[in-house]
């Protein structure tokens, strides 16, 4: 209580002075040293005065219920998600307003990921100023909030089955899925910003119909080390079902782009890719003697690889 009357008093002195300024001070007669103090303390008047409102704001939201995600908070109708039908077919979950911490787990690749059945979705975190966010640390994940999604909540997700020689589909072992990653806009409980806002556009992809048929992702808005592996040849790659795209980087400014140095990937976002989202990638698959198609062996691609230009961060060093 004490602390709520300090901040009422605060917010009241603070509001006086600005109101007894603006009234009384003759701006005309000021030199150009006392402006300059004028408008330096009138900025942190300001400032103060912005953080008393935002904290106001913060638990007006909390006491409501709502997510206080920056200092707008998110106004979100959660989507009711259909049922699973079967082993077969699922539906992707609304994540808007769920904290990032909440949503799937890190797996031993380092990636998070959720499990639809015996199926497994992946997430890739992109955020507001293009900093890395890392999967593993449970408190970074704490702090951020989900705002926007690639994929709609109920679109669906299928499933098929690995067989054993007599053609019995296998329980738990799954062949091909026509969705593998969805894309979340997350944004910082406090709202502050690590240096400057980056373009990022939630760009739904197609659902692959088949394994022989996928969509270019899109790459724009995220840090470079959020997404894809390195390959034991040191190349950057990215899967799409049995295939696997090489990841080329340029950066604006002319620099190397290591893609088996992790640390200097996680100083770059996207700014620009050469294949537009959603075009088609084919695969074809290697046949055994008999002619019959192997699972996973791909024999040739439309698309082996995609350029990526991105720009170093502000904040990297």
């Amino acid at each position: 209580m004490k602390k709520a009357l300090c901040v009422l008093v605060l917010l009241a002195i603070l509001l006086s002075t600005v109101s007894a300024s603006a009234d009384d001070l003759d701006v005309t007669a000021l030199t150009d040293q006392q402006l300059q103090q004028v408008i330096d303390q009138g900025k942190e008047k300001m400032l103060e005065l912005e953080r008393i409102v935002e904290a106001a704001k913060a638990e007006q939201a909390k006491r409501k219920g709502e997510a206080p995600a920056g200092s707008d908070g998110i106004q979100h109708t959660p989507v009711s998600i259909k049922r699973s039908p079967d082993k077969y077919t699922w539906y992707i979950q609304d994540y808007v307003g769920r904290n990032a911490a909440g949503i799937g787990y890190t797996s031993l690749g380092g990636d998070r990921l959720e499990r639809y059945g015996a199926g497994v979705l992946e997430f890739i975190f992109v955020t507001e100023d293009g900093t890395y966010l890392d999967f593993g640390d449970e408190s970074a994940l704490r702090q951020y909030v989900v705002t926007d999604q690639s994929l709609k909540p109920n679109t669906e997700m299928k499933l098929t089955f690995q067989k054993d020689s007599k053609g019995k589909e296998y329980d738990n072992l799954v062949e091909y899925q026509n969705i593998e990653t969805i894309d979340l806009l997350v944004r910082r409980l406090d709202g502050k910003l690590n240096g400057e806002t980056v373009k990022a556009e939630m760009v739904p992809i197609k659902a692959s119909p088949d394994k022989y048929t996928w969509y270019m992702r899109n790459y724009v808005g995220k840090n470079v080390a959020s997404f894809g592996y390195t390959s034991l040849g040191g190349n950057r790659m990215d899967a799409y079902g049995a295939g696997y795209l090489r990841l080329n980087f340029i950066a604006d400014d002319g620099s190397y782009i290591d893609p088996s140095d992790f640390e200097q990937l996680k100083r770059y976002v996207v700014t620009r890719q050469d294949v537009a989202p959603n075009t088609v990638i084919r695969l074809t698959f290697m046949k055994d003697s008999k002619g019959k198609e192997y699972e996973n062996l791909v024999q040739s691609q439309s698309y082996e690889s995609i350029t990526l230009y991105v720009h170093k961060l502000k904040t990297a060093k």
